[in-house]
C-alpha cells in the first residue's frame, strides 16, 4: 500500500533506516518514460531490501516561476498520484511548488531534503534533470555532492519508441494534432480527461443529438479541434461509447473552444455529473456547414460510423 506524505509533514526520522531509493520528477502524464524510471527505482529498492520513494510536485515548476499556465497539464495531480500508486511504490512525497520553494539552492535541496528528510541510499533521475534555484543543480552536481555520502546516482536516458522520444512535450504536440494513436503509444494507455457536465446552448438537442457540455478548465491539454470516437465513464451506468466534438462550432459562429460528448443510445439527464472521457480515434476534422440541416446530416453519418466502430446495431 502506497503511503502519500506531504514534505512539510514528513518527520526528520520517519524514513531513517529504511534504505530509501528515490526518484524525482513532476511526471506529468505518467507516460511510458516516467513508468520506466519509476519501475527501475522500485526494482532497485526491492533488490536491496529497501523502500522506493517518488518525490513529486502538485504543479509544473515553470508555471510557478513564469506566473502563468506555461504548460497545460496532461493529468491532474490526483490522477497522477493514483497512477504512481498503482505501480507499487512504497512512498510518494509531495510538495506544493511555490516561489519560495523555487529559491532553494541545489545544496539545500540535497542536504535538507534528500539527506536529512529522505535518508536516501540511491537516487534515480532522468537525463537533463535540473533542480534548485534557477535550475543551477544538474546531474553532475548530484554526483559530486553525493560522492562523499556514498549515495549512488543513476541517470536514466530519455526513453524512445522507434524514432519518437517519449516526453510530455511530444504528448502535448500529438494531442494538438489530434493524433490519438501516438498519444496512446507514448502514454501506454488511453488518453482521458475528467470534467463536469455543464449546461450548454442545447443546439445538439435541437438537432436531435443531445450532447453533454464538458467543463475541463483551461489548465488541461486535450485533443485539437475535430470529432473523435471515445468512451464516456460515469458512476452509473459505467463506460459508454460516445462521439466527442472539440471546437468552436463554426456553423453557429462560436468563438470559445468547447468539448461536447454525444453518448450513443443514451437519453438520461447528467447535468452536474463528473465524467471521464477517453479518446480512441479521430473520426474527422471540424467543419463549418452552410446550414444546421447540413450539420445534422453529417452528425447522422458520424453516428453511423461510431456504431460500426463499436459494433452497435
Amino acid at each position: 500500500m502506497t503511503e502519500i506524505i506531504e514534505l512539510q509533514k514528513l518527520g526528520a526520522d520517519y524514513l531513517a533506516g529504511k534504505k530509501i531509493v528515490v526518484v524525482i520528477g513532476f511526471f506529468d502524464g505518467l507516460h511510458q518514460g516516467h513508468q520506466k524510471i519509476i519501475g527501475k527505482c522500485i526494482q532497485r529498492a526491492e533488490k536491496i531490501n529497501g523502500s522506493s520513494l517518488v518525490f513529486t510536485f502538485d504543479k509544473p515548476p515553470l508555471n510557478v516561476i513564469k506566473g502563468s499556465t506555461h504548460k497545460k497539464l496532461i493529468t491532474s495531480f490526483e490522477e497522477k498520484l493514483e497512477l504512481i500508486g498503482r505501480m507499487g511504490v512504497d512512498y510518494i512525497v509531495t510538495e506544493s511548488f511555490s516561489r519560495q520553494f523555487s529559491m532553494i539552492s541545489p545544496r539545500q535541496f540535497c542536504q535538507k531534503i534528500l539527506l536529512e528528510k529522505f535518508h536516501l541510499k540511491e537516487i534515480f533521475v532522468g537525463s537533463g534533470f535540473r533542480f534548485g534555484y534557477k535550475g543551477q543543480g544538474d546531474e553532475q552536481y548530484l554526483k559530486q555532492f553525493f560522492l562523499k555520502h556514498g549515495v549512488k546516482v543513476n541517470i536514466i536516458p530519455l526513453y524512445r519508441i522507434g524514432d519518437i522520444t517519449v516526453s510530455s512535450t511530444n504528448i502535448r504536440k500529438f494531442y494538438g494534432e489530434g493524433d490519438i494513436d501516438k498519444v496512446k503509444l507514448l502514454l501506454g494507455r488511453k488518453p482521458c480527461l475528467w470534467g463536469m457536465v455543464e449546461e450548454g446552448a442545447k443546439r445538439g438537442r435541437g438537432l436531435g443529438f443531445p450532447t453533454a457540455n464538458i467543463g475541463v478548465g483551461k489548465k488541461f491539454v486535450f485533443p485539437g479541434d475535430g470529432v473523435y470516437l471515445g468512451e464516456a465513464e460515469l458512476d452509473k451506468p459505467g463506460v459508454l461509447p460516445c462521439l466527442v466534438n472539440i471546437g468552436n462550432n463554426p456553423t453557429f459562429g462560436n468563438s470559445d473552444t468547447q468539448l461536447e460528448v454525444f453518448i450513443l443510445d443514451f437519453n438520461k439527464s447528467i447535468y452536474g455529473a463528473k465524467i471521464r472521457v477517453c479518446f480512441l480515434k479521430k473520426l474527422r476534422r471540424e467543419i463549418k456547414f452552410s446550414s444546421p440541416d447540413q450539420l445534422k446530416l453529417q452528425i447522422e453519418k458520424d453516428v453511423r460510423a461510431a456504431k460500426n466502430y463499436f459494433n452497435i446495431s
